[in-house]
């Protein structure tokens, strides 16, 4: 193959784009997984607050007595269970914890399907740098057949008769 068909060839299929694709993604996909790992802190502490918020409500109802018989309030577990969620409905702490876990679970939710994503296209790039590696390792292949057999004819027909 010559070189300059060598060259073109790599041209079309685009061979330094691919490899510098696949040499940035691994450092990609780490700062991605370091995203990851913030968003997931960030929930667990924006969760824990909110659960804190809600064992304090609960605290508090299961703290809370009859006036008048001194028996608990909420005697059984439905009846706090029912107390409970009014009470989230209505705490405007809570209700501000339960918001920030939320948003907190959307950004990890999120960075997550970045890093999929990343990961996705990073195989893909591996996948097309494969058929590209046996399309151009066919053509080669067939250019030197064409070559070998070009030789053997002009050494066939360059043979002085005896």
């Amino acid at each position: 193959m010559q070189m300059s068909n060598a060259i073109k060839l790599l041209a079309q299929y685009e061979t330094d784009m691919l490899k510098s694709k696949l040499r940035t993604f691994p450092s990609i996909i780490k700062a991605q997984k370091q995203k990851v790992r913030d968003a997931r802190e960030e929930f667990k502490e924006t969760d824990q607050m909110r659960a804190i918020h809600e064992a304090d409500l609960m605290t508090d109802i299961n703290a809370e007595k009859d006036p008048v018989t001194g028996k608990a309030m909420f005697s059984n577990d439905k009846t706090r269970q029912a107390e409970l969620l009014r009470r989230k409905q209505n705490d405007f702490a809570y209700q501000e914890a339960e918001r920030a876990a939320k948003a907190a679970q959307i950004k990890l939710n999120e960075a997550e399907d970045e890093l999929d994503r990343l990961i996705d296209e990073f195989k893909s790039y591996r996948y097309i740098v494969g058929l590209t590696t046996q399309e151009l390792a066919l053509l080669a292949s067939e250019e030197r057949e064409i070559d070998s057999e070009s030789a053997t004819y002009q050494t066939a027909s360059t043979k002085e008769p005896y």
